[in-house]
Order: structure tokens, then C-alpha cells, then sequence
């Protein structure tokens, strides 16, 4: 039986807190397709560790779908795309912090889960690439800007206010399973 001390509880607190501001903010959406999900995933990827991203970005997703009534093969291909941008996130953010490295990251990694899904996404519906294509670029421009955007602003501030305060130091063993 794992046994949580202040600070783990501490941490999980503020990682669910960050899974419930991340799921209420795609509620809210009023633009489509701009959504917090990278934006929170980054910060949290670099101060918990590559599992801790991969399981942020993964269950905002399918916590999102769930709760919208919006379940399908889409939410288990988008999940696990949204997780390794999440693990890729700790090994890119573990020298850099900047608002430059977040929108950077956000824009390479939202330009190559848009690619990916919507690939699998045109097979799941038996949809021409070329349509799929088509369809997909006003999707990907409001996903670029609106994850960029998120990222140059919320990003460092996620982590700079809220996950590196004092009795939140970043866990050398996130990654490691505790039993």
C-alpha cells in the first residue's frame, strides 16, 4: 500500500487541480479548437516527469470526451497522441523553460498530433486523404494559434506559480512506480 506524505499529497492535489481547471476550460470553449490541453500538460510534464505528462495530457482528453457525452475510437487515438506529446514534454522542458521553448514546443508538437490524428481519424471514417486534408487545415490553424497562444502565456506561468512554489520541488523518481 503506497503511503502519501504532505508533499505527495500536495503534488496530487495540484495535479487534479490542474486536470479539473483543464477539462473546465475546454467546457467553456468559445473559439473551436482552442483548447488548454497542451498549455497545462508542458508545465506539468516538466515538474512531475514523462508519466505524469503522458497521464495529464491522456486523461484530460478522455475525461473531456466522457464528460461531454463525446466517447469513440477518436478518444483512444487523440488520448495516447495528446500522452506522448505529454512524456516528450518532460525530456524537452528539462533544460528549458522559457516562453519561447513552451510555444515552440506547442507548435511543432500540435502541428504533428493534428497530423496523426487526422490520418487516423480520415481511415477511421473511410474518408479520401485529400478531403481529410482539406478539412483539416482551417482545424489545425485554430489548434496552432490557440496552442501557441495558451502556451507563451499559460505555460510558464503553470509552472512558474503554481508547481515550482516552495514544497513543490520537482520529484527526481516521478517516473518511478511506488507499490
Amino acid at each position: 500500500m503506497l503511503k502519501l506524505g504532505g508533499l505527495e499529497k500536495f503534488r496530487e492535489a495540484k495535479f487534479a487541480g490542474g486536470l479539473f481547471a483543464t477539462v473546465l476550460l475546454r467546457l467553456l470553449q468559445i473559439v473551436p479548437n482552442v483548447e488548454p490541453i497542451m498549455a497545462f500538460t508542458s508545465p506539468y510534464a516538466k515538474a512531475y516527469g514523462a508519466l505524469a505528462g503522458f497521464a495529464f495530457a491522456l486523461i484530460s482528453l478522455v475525461s473531456f470526451d466522457f464528460i461531454s457525452g463525446r466517447l469513440g475510437l477518436w478518444t483512444l487515438y487523440c488520448g495516447v497522441a495528446y500522452g506522448l506529446i505529454g512524456l516528450f514534454a518532460a525530456y524537452y522542458f528539462k533544460s528549458r523553460s522559457k516562453r519561447v521553448h513552451y510555444a515552440a514546443y506547442a507548435f511543432v508538437a500540435t502541428i504533428a498530433y493534428d497530423a496523426v490524428t487526422a490520418f487516423l481519424f480520415g481511415l477511421q471514417f473511410n474518408q479520401p486523404l485529400w478531403l481529410t486534408l482539406l478539412g483539416q487545415i482551417p482545424f489545425t490553424m485554430y489548434h496552432v494559434a490557440g496552442n501557441v497562444l495558451f502556451a507563451a502565456v499559460v505555460s510558464p506561468a503553470i509552472y512558474d506559480y503554481v508547481l515550482a512554489q516552495p514544497g513543490a520541488e520537482v520529484n527526481p523518481h516521478a517516473d518511478k512506480v511506488v507499490h
